[in-house]
């Protein structure tokens, strides 16, 4: 297994896509608008934040949340001039935290879904998280056609099972796993020659020392993350939208994206099929 049990609670970055769609569907907004001015009124910005998914939110050595989410969230309250409440999300609640009106609004580290964007209202994507192949580097993968010739590790129920399903051809061997953390494993001990997921698997297979023996081969689908608030929540959506353009333009959210993730940030989109992200429809 990992080093150590802190390696193994950063590596897990658990989706659960079907649970929270049919959580949140359970339940209406019955939380009142938030505008920001609200927020400056209260001095605090309550944010959903995930604390279990490095190296987006996490619990460091000395107890303090960390991460990319983390440090964008604090810099939120800061141009806003509040301090921050940090509320701990889970794929699971996250969707109803929000629409319940326990937190302000979410830097979730979620992906932009058609079926979430019909519960809540997103903002445009101020990050990705590319799904991704990883295996060893004489491994010769160089796109879909290749994975059947390999035996291919992914984490059971999350997000990238359906995207490998659907990409791998036919007749390519298929080995699923509880969580990410046991996913990876499996690459680096060998019990499997690949696996799909997280442009961050990397991080942990350096963590581990194997990153002379791994590497990334391609990307095989998009992965777009969006903040979120509540239907409705139109000065927030527009103070939020705001703040992910300017930062966008002026590279500090490439910066920081670079320092967290390790890798640089894609072009990000500001439109998607099916996904409205002005709040007007």
């Amino acid at each position: 297994m990992f080093n150590s049990a802190r390696t193994i609670s950063r590596s897990r970055f658990l989706s659960g896509l079907t649970a929270v769609i049919l959580t949140a569907t359970a339940f209406t907004n019955t939380a009142g608008a938030v505008t920001p001015e609200e927020i400056k009124a209260k001095g605090t910005a309550v944010i959903g934040v995930q604390m279990d998914q490095f190296p987006w939110g996490f619990i460091d050595q000395n107890g303090q949340n960390e991460g990319f989410d983390i440090e964008l969230s604090k810099l939120i309250a800061q141009e806003l001039g509040v301090e921050v409440k940090f509320e701990r999300i889970t794929g699971q609640n996250r969707i109803p935290l929000l629409v319940n009106g326990n937190v302000d609004f979410l830097v979730p580290s979620m992906t932009i879904t058609q079926e979430r964007a019909k519960v809540i209202q997103y903002v445009i994507p101020y990050s990705s998280n590319d799904i991704t192949v990883w295996a060893k580097k004489d491994a010769e993968i160089k796109g879909n056609e290749d994975l059947g010739k390999y035996v291919i590790g992914v984490n059971r129920g999350s997000v990238f099972e359906p995207v490998l399903v659907k990409a791998a051809p036919p007749e390519t061997e298929i080995k699923r796993f509880d969580d990410d953390a046991t996913t990876v494993q499996a690459l680096l001990s060998g019990q499997v020659d690949a696996i799909l997921g997280s442009v961050t698997y990397g991080l942990v297979i350096k963590e581990t020392g194997h990153s002379a023996e791994f590497e990334r081969k391609y990307k095989v689908a998009d992965n777009f993350q969006g903040m979120a608030v509540r239907k409705g929540d139109q000065d927030m959506l527009a103070y939020l939208t705001d703040f992910v353009t300017r930062h966008t333009a002026d590279g500090s959210l490439d910066a920081l994206y670079k320092k967290w993730i390790g890798v640089d940030r894609a072009a990000l989109p500001t439109t998607l099929p099916g996904v409205d992200f002005t709040g007007k429809q």
